[in-house]
C-alpha cells in the first residue's frame, strides 16, 4: 500500500499545506517537547474531574460547575492524538497497513491489559458480579471500562485516519472543511442536549445513542480530530500565529470559561438539575472545550519556549515537564483503580463526612494522583512498561531525536527513516 505522502497525494496536496511542511528545517520530525506540559495539565484535569464525579452527589451547585469545566480534558487529548498522528505520518510516512499494525498494537495491548485488570477488580469488589462475569467482560471489551472509552474511540478513528489525512492534504478548501466541522459539532451538541426540539432527527439520535453510545462515537469528537490534523499540517504557521496572538487566545479562553459557568448557573437557577446543566453535550460546553484546548495549546507552547531559554542557564529540575509528561499515559490508564481504592479508604477511616465536599475532592485528587504516579514510575522501570503505560515517552523522545539528527547528516534526497 502507498504511504500517505507518496504520489499522487503529494502532488495534489494543497500548496499552502505543503509550504508549511519544510522537511529541510532543523528539528523536522523531532519529538514535540512542547506537548509534555500540555499532557501534564490535561491529565491532571482528568484526575481532578473524576475526583469530583466520584465524591460529589447530585444537586450541589458549585462542584458541578467544575465538573463541566474540567470536561475539556477529553477534547484536549483527542486534539493532541490527532495532531501527533498526523505529524508522525508527515515526518515518517508509513503505508496504510503499517500504520494500522503499529497503532492497533501500540494502543490495543494496553487496552486489553487494563480491560482485564478492571474486570477482575469488578469481580472482586462488586457483590454478585461473578454471576455475570462473561457479560461484564464483553461489555467492558466492546464499550470500554469508564475512562477506557478513550481507547475505544481512537481504535475506531485509526480505521479511517489514513483516508482522512489524504482528503485533508489534497483539499484546496481546508478552511471550509474546518468551518463545516465546527458547524456540525455545534448542531450535534444542540441535538444531543435538546433532542425534543429536533423532531425526527432528535428521535434518530436518541435511538442511535441507545445502540452505540455517543460518548464512544468518534463523530462526537470529529471537530477536535479535524482541528488536530490541520494544526499538524500547518504546524509552523500555527506556531507563528501563537507567537503573535497567544496571550489574546488565552484571555479569550478564560472569558469563554466564565461565560460557560454563568450559563450553567442560569440553567440551575431556572430549574435544571446540576447533571443536566453541566452536560458536556450542549453547544456552550462545546464552545468552552474548543476555547480551552486552544488556550492550553498557546499557554504550554509559550511556557515551553521560556523553559527552553531557562534551561540554557539553569539545570532542569528533577520533576520537569519532560518527566511528568512521561507518566501521564500510565496515570490515565490506572487512576480509576486507585480512585476507587482511595474512596473506599476515606469511607473506611470515616473522615469523609467531616471534611466537606472540598476536602473530600482534594484528598481524593491528591492521593489518587500520588498513587498513580508512583505506580507508573515503578512500572516504567520494568519490561511491562509499554503494556501497562502505553507508549514510553523517554524511548519515543530518544528515537525521534536520533531520527532528526540522522536527517541532518544525510545527503539530500536520502531518507533517514
Amino acid at each position: 500500500m502507498r504511504a500517505l505522502t507518496d504520489p499522487p497525494y503529494a502532488r495534489r496536496a494543497h500548496p499552502d499545506a505543503e509550504a508549511s511542511i519544510d522537511p529541510n528545517r532543523p528539528g523536522f520530525g523531532d519529538y514535540l517537547g512542547q506537548f509534555d506540559s500540555y499532557r501534564v495539565v490535561a491529565c491532571g484535569a482528568v484526575v481532578l474531574q473524576h475526583s469530583f464525579l466520584w465524591t460529589i452527589p447530585a444537586g450541589i451547585v458549585v462542584p458541578w460547575a467544575f465538573v463541566m469545566l474540567l470536561h475539556f480534558s477529553r477534547t484536549a487529548f483527542f486534539f493532541l492524538s490527532a495532531l501527533l498522528l498526523t505529524y508522525a505520518q508527515i515526518t515518517r510516512p508509513r503505508s496504510t497497513r503499517e500504520f494500522w499494525r503499529r497503532r492497533y498494537v501500540q494502543l490495543g495491548v494496553p487496552y486489553l491489559a487494563w480491560t482485564f485488570v478492571y474486570w477482575v477488580y469488578t469481580l472482586l469488589s462488586v457483590h454478585g458480579s461473578t454471576s455475570r462475569a462473561g457479560s461484564l467482560f464483553w461489555h467492558d471489551l466492546v464499550f470500554g471500562y469508564y475512562q477506557l472509552y478513550f481507547a475505544v474511540v481512537l481504535l475506531q478513528v485509526y480505521l479511517v485516519w489514513p483516508l482522512l489525512i489524504r482528503v485533508l492534504r489534497a483539499s484546496r478548501h481546508q478552511g471550509i472543511i474546518m468551518f463545516a466541522s465546527l458547524t456540525f459539532a455545534l448542531a450535534l451538541a444542540a441535538d444531543l442536549h435538546w433532542p425534543g426540539s429536533f423532531g425526527v432527527v432528535g428521535d434518530a439520535t436518541r435511538r442511535l445513542g441507545s445502540i452505540w453510545p455517543w460518548e464512544r462515537d468518534p463523530i462526537t469528537y470529529q471537530e477536535q480530530f479535524v482541528a488536530g490534523a490541520l494544526v499538524a499540517l500547518h504546524l509552523d504557521q500555527v506556531r507563528g500565529f501563537v507567537q503573535r496572538w497567544g496571550r489574546t487566545i488565552i484571555i479569550a479562553a478564560a472569558a469563554m470559561g466564565v461565560v460557560a459557568t454563568l450559563w450553567y448557573l442560569v440553567a440551575v437557577w431556572t430549574g435544571s438539575p446540576t447533571g443536566r446543566a453541566s452536560d458536556l453535550y450542549q453547544p456552550i460546553a462545546f464552545l468552552w472545550f474548543t476555547a480551552a484546548v486552544a488556550g492550553l495549546e498557546c499557554a504550554t507552547w509559550m511556557w515551553y519556549q521560556r523553559a527552553q531559554r531557562d534551561e540554557r542557564r539553569v539545570r532542569a529540575p528533577a520533576f520537569s515537564a519532560v518527566y511528568l509528561g512521561s507518566l501521564t499515559g500510565g496515570i490515565f490508564l490506572c487512576h480509576v483503580l486507585f480512585i476507587s481504592l482511595v474512596r473506599w479508604a476515606l469511607g473506611a477511616i470515616w473522615i469523609g463526612p467531616h471534611i466537606g465536599w472540598a476536602g473530600r475532592v482534594a484528598a481524593t485528587f491528591a492521593a489518587t494522583l500520588a498513587l498513580s504516579a508512583v505506580f507508573t514510575s515503578l512500572v516504567l522501570r520494568t519490561r511491562l512498561r509499554w503494556v501497562l503505560t502505553g507508549p514510553v515517552r523517554s524511548e519515543q523522545r530518544a528515537r525521534l531525536h536520533a531520527f532528526a539528527g540522522a536527517r541532518l547528516t544525510c545527503p539530500p534526497g536520502v531518507n533517514a527513516g
